[in-house]
């Protein structure tokens, strides 16, 4: 495949994935990382992931910032970018590209398996520490894969909270995780000169696609969307997995 029919079909791909993610509030790096593995290879899918994820949190927050509830946005960041992050950025640098690659697929299938069965969270009160435990499983998964956000997605709708607070509490948690990870790691050395131009060319398409599904929402049936891409989800991980 030549490489600008790569760039535009991985541009689509982001487009699409931000444009879900501006309707339900996350699923955007869930999406868009079997896709982008498929084209890239699964370690430069997540190198570019990182790059571009503070551009679309940074995009949704702005439309989200009055809603934010500060102290639950510090109480998921914190054991997020303090614990699992470092250990999932370390691991990633050591494990090989066709282990992550089924560990990604891996990851999608559990992930959207969950979101999909009679067991999805219902509101409720929760413990401190389960914030802890979901939120260091969201860094390492963040750090290794791009794909932290199930984990702090199930606490959060698991937890009773205003539907705009608990989105615009991810995009929050999602703008200080997502930056934090990119200066992480820049400082240990691993992005290329070609991971740096693939973020910069699908930068726009993230852009458009983020603020449209946010307009949007309101009028669009988000479970419809959410549901279709799970389950495009489910079938992206068990072709990366077989």
């Amino acid at each position: 495949m030549s490489e600008p029919l790569t760039l535009v079909l991985a541009s689509l791909a982001v487009f699409v994935a931000a444009f879900l993610q501006g309707v339900t509030g996350f699923g955007h790096a869930l999406i868009a990382i079997g896709f982008l593995s498929a084209l890239f290879g699964p370690k430069e899918a997540v190198l570019v992931l990182t790059l571009i994820a503070p551009v679309i949190a940074v995009a949704y927050f702005l439309k989200m910032r009055r809603e934010v509830d500060w102290r639950e946005v510090a109480c998921v960041s914190l054991p997020l970018c303090l614990i699992g992050l470092p250990l999932g950025i370390w691991l990633f640098d050591v494990i090989e590209p066709d282990h992550l690659g089924r560990a990604v697929g891996a990851l999608l299938i559990v992930s959207a398996g969950y979101f999909l069965s009679p067991w999805a969270p219902r509101p409720r009160k929760l413990p401190y520490w389960i914030c802890i435990v979901a939120s260091s499983l969201a860094g390492f998964l963040a750090g290794l894969a791009s794909t932290g956000g199930p984990p702090m997605v199930l606490y959060l709708y698991a937890k009773e909270m205003d539907k705009r607070v608990r989105i615009a509490v991810i995009q929050g948690v999602f703008v200080i995780g997502s930056t934090i990870k990119v200066l992480q790691v820049a400082a240990v050395g691993m992005f290329t000169t070609e991971s740096l131009v693939h973020a910069a060319w699908m930068t726009p398409p993230i852009v458009a696609g983020v603020l449209l599904g946010a307009k949007l929402m309101p009028r669009i049936p988000a479970d419809l969307l959410r549901k279709a891409a799970l389950v495009l989800l489910l079938v992206i991980g068990v072709v990366m997995v077989f």
